[in-house]
């Protein structure tokens, strides 16, 4: 990130201007990576206990097709960790360290000086373009990009996990207030509605300590995506930059599945409202009717994605994400 920053730097004062809608990609994505990184790691523990949460099948019994969802998540996560290894080292490839050739090229054609077989155009204030300074530099380039952007798709996939293991909770917490208020015995009616009442509170504390880790993660989505994708497409059009289209597409999946996650959630919410209405609570006894108003209560509080308190991450934000996109496409086209 700093050879990016400096190169940015340098070839905008020098006035050569060469590759700033890359040097901009990358700066935006590696800046973005290391914030949300380390907010994530600030709070690795508050992760251990909503895993603890979700891997407990005692305190509130294993949810209906638990096995079956957690087997595919299973699978459906080697999926995106193969995805994304295959993601950054094609980033990798593409990039210029196998374009050697054509950057030794450009030098001689516009009179640059820039340091060819690394992987982002880098300048900085001594001479490293010689062996092995220059081979050391790219391995410690490969490995912070390889690092970054893996635990980056690793954080996308565990808001994607979690808010789908809270969504079959939801529906459970449906199936255990039929099964509560479908009861004949008051006495177990009474007990088993209680219960549901404890398992939808406790469902409504764990979307919010998801949102208290995962909010910086979003809240750089939010408003920094844009700004990676729109640079990355614009290299892509316009330097034939694989490296720049591989990163949009990661960020773009990373955005999917993080919108895709709390529009899913937003559904189940309001379907969960809907569902306990719909139930026979009316013929219950006074004190269970408050019971039940009381979860109809807090149902009106949809459980949504939040980031930080700037947006909603669902299909609305991906869109407005994807506009913004385009609109970074065009201004720079006209710069």
């Amino acid at each position: 990130m700093i050879g990016s920053f400096t190169h940015m730097v340098h070839t905008i004062m020098s006035g050569e201007y060469n590759r700033v809608a890359g040097d901009i990609t990358y700066i935006s994505s590696y800046l973005t990576s290391y914030i949300a990184v380390w907010a994530f790691i600030i709070k690795l523990n508050r992760v251990a206990e909503i895993h603890i949460f979700l891997a407990d099948i005692e305190t509130f019994g294993k949810p209906q097709d638990f096995d079956r969802n957690n087997n595919n998540f299973n699978k459906y996560s080697k999926i995106n960790y193969v995805f994304v290894e295959f993601m950054v080292w094609t980033s990798v490839s593409g990039s210029n360290i196998f374009q050697t050739k054509n950057c030794q090229e450009e030098n001689l054609k516009f009179n640059l000086t820039e340091v060819c077989g690394l992987a982002t155009y880098t300048w900085l204030p001594f001479d490293i373009d010689y062996s092995p300074v220059k081979e050391i530099y790219l391995m410690f380039q490969i490995f912070g990009v390889h690092l970054l952007y893996v635990v980056c798709g690793f954080m996308a996939w565990q808001v994607f996990e979690i808010t789908q293991h809270i969504i079959i909770r939801m529906r459970d917490v449906k199936y255990v207030m039929f099964k509560a208020l479908n009861q004949e015995d008051p006495l177990k009616r009474k007990n088993q509605l209680h219960f549901a009442i404890r398992y939808h509170n406790a469902l409504f504390g764990l979307v919010d300590r998801v949102n208290e880790i995962f909010g910086p993660f979003m809240f750089t989505h939010m408003v920094v995506t844009s700004i990676i994708m729109g640079t990355g497409i614009y290299m892509f059009l316009h330097s034939n930059s694989l490296s720049s289209m591989f990163v949009f597409i990661g960020w773009l999946w990373g955005l999917c599945m993080v919108c895709f996650s709390g529009q899913r959630l937003q559904n189940e919410s309001s379907e969960l409202a809907v569902a306990v209405y719909d139930l026979p609570w009316y013929d219950c006894d006074q004190e269970l009717k408050k019971d039940v108003l009381f979860v109809l209560h807090r149902c009106q509080e949809f459980q949504v994605l939040n980031a930080e308190a700037f947006g909603i991450m669902d299909n609305e934000m991906f869109l407005g994400v994807l506009k913004l996109t385009y609109s970074y496409i065009t201004l720079l086209g006209n710069v």
